[in-house]
């Protein structure tokens, strides 16, 4: 009862029939009630506390909470802590394998603390249905990502490989599918690096298994870490109160696509090497290492070898993505490709819009000596622009962008370019095939009899690639 080892006459005088009645009260809780005197002595326990901590009330009632501490029952007491600094308080303990949440209260008589009541439940089964929820997020979040790859799919998406070029390029890709090895593409922008990617993910083994691409150049550099590794709860201000599972994590399984990994800022790049080394991850504020079976493709149109001469890009990480090597040719390398690029593309648009235009064979024949800079992406929109744009079924050579015409030696001067539009295409050719010719620069100055810096101005202007020759 509540006036066990009590010497306060206020719980003395409490009738008898009162007191049971109190005390079947609190024993009807299911929360746990454990109430203790000023001294940390235990004056009540209820039934709750009892299937909560798996002690009986016997072994409780009229004990200090320190002589429980001290025999290992409890880790440590929140009653001692009120009563030291008489402040409420809420802690986690591990009673007896289980994990309880206890609150504890003081009250106060004549500014001195007679009782510390403490509340306690068993979030042990909580915890385990967190566990649960999280797992069918993470389950969900695949699914989505396979739905997401699924309407990809459904797009016309074959690769394109009429030139000897690309041929070689699909020759290595079906003989490494099937194999584990990190692969690392590397190409100009546009080429069609992310189609490459899914298309060995479809061949591999791991088809099944989901295909998680990460943008590393998209996503803020303050949020890339907690978004790639994901991070546990409370791990930083703003953070999920349940925590989030990380995009690698979420590729468990199947295939993780690091996009633009040469914008990788250098301190992800030293976790990302782990994950390449063994193969899991520690979430954000985290400590326990979590397995993945993932196959990494990375791809960048950068020149990882001169960042790692400036040192901002790692060569550890640089060879470990780097074990299977795919250099994807720019469209200006692959010219046996445009042709058929440019029909696969003009059917997907009719498609789309319900149209039935076609291309005069003048306009196809300026397409294809055209140099794409921006490769099929760019092809993409020119052909999407044409489509929606001209109002006969038949799109000429007129209708085409200006730039196109300027740098193409096939023009017709009687066209509606002007004398200056007209020079700068055949100069531009000149220069090109000069070049194409005698590869440096020094020679090229020297064969024209004009100066270096002026060569360099020239090819600069009319947009001559120049990387190639020294």
């Amino acid at each position: 009862m509540l006036n066990f080892h009590n010497n306060y006459e206020n719980a003395m005088s409490m009738p008898a029939s009162l007191q049971e009645e109190f005390e079947a009260i609190l024993d009807s809780s299911f929360d746990g009630i454990h109430i203790t005197d000023g001294q940390g002595v235990t004056l009540f326990y209820n039934k709750a506390c009892e299937r909560i901590e798996g002690l009986n009330k016997e072994e409780v009632i009229g004990v200090n909470v320190q002589r429980l501490v001290d025999q290992g029952v409890y880790p440590n007491s929140l009653a001692l802590k009120v009563l030291e600094t008489k402040m409420p308080m809420t802690q986690l303990q591990k009673v007896n394998g289980k994990e309880i949440m206890v609150s504890a209260k003081p009250i106060f008589i004549n500014g001195q603390i007679t009782r510390v009541v403490m509340n306690s439940r068993d979030i042990t089964e909580l915890n385990l249905l967190k566990q649960e929820l999280s797992h069918e997020k993470m389950i969900k979040e695949q699914y989505q990502t396979e739905l997401e790859f699924i309407r990809t799919e459904k797009m016309p998406s074959h690769i394109v490989c009429e030139s000897l070029e690309m041929q070689k390029m699909m020759d290595l890709i079906f003989t490494v599918s099937n194999v584990d090895s990190s692969i690392l593409i590397q190409g100009e922008s546009g080429v069609g690096k992310e189609v490459i990617s899914r298309f060995i993910h479809k061949k591999s083994k791991r088809k099944e298994g989901p295909f998680i691409k990460i943008d590393c150049g998209a996503i803020p550099e303050n949020l890339l870490e907690s978004e790639l590794f994901g991070y546990e709860k409370g791990a930083f201000t703003g953070a999920d109160k349940n925590g989030k599972v990380g995009l690698i994590e979420l590729a468990h399984g199947g295939t993780l696509f690091l996009d633009e990994i040469g914008e990788l800022q250098l301190s992800l790049q030293v976790k990302l090497l782990r994950v390449l080394q063994d193969r899991e991850v520690v979430r954000v504020g985290g400590k326990a290492p979590i397995k993945v079976d993932i196959r990494i493709i990375a791809a960048t149109n950068k020149e990882l070898e001169k960042m790692i001469k400036d040192k901002t890009f790692r060569e550890d990480l640089y060879y470990r993505l780097n074990v299977v090597p795919l250099n994807v040719p720019p469209l200006r390398e692959r010219k046996r490709d445009i042709y058929p690029l440019i029909q696969k593309v003009l059917k997907k648009f009719n498609e789309k819009y319900s149209l039935q235009k076609e291309i005069h064979p003048d306009a196809i024949k300026l397409l294809i000596d055209y140099e794409w800079p921006g490769n099929i992406r760019e092809l993409e929109n020119v052909i999407e622009r044409l489509v929606v744009t001209s109002k006969d079924n038949t799109i000429d050579l007129e209708r085409l962008p200006a730039n196109m015409k300027r740098e193409n030696k096939f023009y017709k001067p009687d066209s509606q370019l002007s004398y200056k539009e007209v020079m700068e295409a055949y100069e531009r050719e000149f220069l090109k095939e000069k070049l194409a010719k005698v590869k440096n620069i020094a020679r090229m100055a020297e064969e024209l009899k004009i100066d270096e810096s002026t060569v360099r101005r020239k090819l600069k202007k009319l947009n001559i690639p120049v990387k190639s020759v020294i």
